[in-house]
């Protein structure tokens, strides 16, 4: 088993019950999009994978970082 895919699991909140099976059914066809495949179907959202087809609208900040905030150019002694 991929430990850095079991802690990230762990870190989303994913049941052990639910990461035993998960694991199960994508131990021979093992990606992250399988993984998310899985979450989604136990009704988890992905964690592993971007769907950029859900971002239909991407709302720009056009005007960010000229909101008159400028940084402190001081030196610090």
């Amino acid at each position: 088993m991929n430990l850095a895919i079991i802690y990230e699991l762990r870190a989303n909140d994913v049941s052990e019950e639910h990461i035993d099976l998960i694991m199960s059914r994508v131990k021979n066809r093992f990606t992250e999009e399988n993984i998310d495949k899985e979450l989604v179907k136990l009704g988890y959202s992905k964690i592993f994978t971007v769907d950029y087809d859900e971002f239909d609208n991407y709302d720009f900040d056009d005007d960010y970082g000229s909101h008159g905030h400028k940084g402190n150019n001081e030196e610090i002694d």
